[in-house]
C-alpha cells in the first residue's frame, strides 16, 4: 500500500472517528440565586443542545457535594453573581448590545476552565422578557460561549453564532442561534488529543 493512501486512510479514520466521539463535560455550577426550576431546566437542555454537535456531553455537578475519583474528560467550574430571578429586572434593557455578561480567566496566556457570569446584569437588561425560560436560555448561550474559549483554548471571536464576540438581545432569546461550523471544527481540534489512544486502535 502506498504511503499516499495509507496517510488518506489515516486521515479518514481519524475523520470519522472524531466526529463519533463524545466527550464528557462535566460543570461544576456554583449556586445561582433566584433561578427558578423552570429556567434550570431549560438552561440545562439549552446548553447541551448547543454542544452536542461538537461532540460534548455535559454532566451538571454541584460544587457542595464534590466526589473523590469521579473522572470526566473535561471539567469546567462556573459562579453566577447577583440574582438570577426574574423579578429582578427593574431598570429594564438600557442596550440592545448585550457585553460583558460573563468572563473566562486568563493566566499566563492559558485560558483556564474557571468563568463567571453576571445574572443580575443579563436579567436587566433581558428587561420585560425576563421570563424563566427566557432566562435560562439566555444563560445557556452564555455558558456555551464561555465553554467554547474554554475547550477551544482560543480567545478569538467568529462573525456569527455561539463565538461571536458580542450577543444581542435577540441572540440571547432567539431562534437559531448555535455553534458555526468553524467553531465546531475548532473544538474537535482541540479534543483530538484526548481521542488519539482510543481512534487509532479501529483502524489498523
Amino acid at each position: 500500500m502506498s504511503l499516499t493512501l495509507r496517510a488518506s486512510l489515516l486521515a479518514l479514520c481519524i475523520s470519522l472517528s472524531a466526529n463519533a466521539q463524545t466527550r464528557t463535560l462535566a460543570l461544576y455550577a456554583g449556586s445561582a440565586p433566584g433561578l427558578d426550576v423552570e429556567a434550570r431546566a431549560v438552561m440545562r437542555a439549552e446548553l447541551q443542545r448547543l454542544l452536542t454537535p461538537a461532540g460534548i456531553d455535559v454532566v451538571w455537578k454541584s460544587m457542595a457535594f464534590r466526589k473523590a475519583g469521579e473522572n470526566f474528560d473535561l471539567v469546567v467550574v462556573s459562579s453566577f453573581e447577583g440574582s438570577c430571578a426574574a423579578d429582578a429586572s427593574a431598570g429594564g434593557a438600557s442596550d440592545n448590545n448585550i457585553t460583558s455578561l460573563a468572563d473566562t480567566s486568563i493566566a499566563d496566556s492559558r485560558i483556564l476552565p474557571f468563568f463567571r457570569v453576571d445574572c443580575s446584569r443579563l436579567v436587566r437588561m433581558l428587561g420585560t422578557q425576563s421570563e424563566p425560560a427566557i432566562i435560562g436560555r439566555a444563560l445557556a448561550r452564555i455558558i456555551g460561549h464561555e465553554i467554547y474559549h474554554i475547550v477551544a483554548q482560543t480567545t478569538e471571536h467568529h462573525e456569527k453564532g455561539l463565538a461571536k464576540a458580542s450577543f444581542s438581545i435577540r441572540d440571547l432569546t432567539g431562534n437559531p442561534f448555535d455553534l458555526d461550523a468553524l467553531s465546531i471544527e475548532r473544538i474537535r481540534i482541540s479534543l483530538m488529543p484526548l481521542q488519539t489512544s482510543s481512534f487509532l486502535s479501529p483502524c489498523r
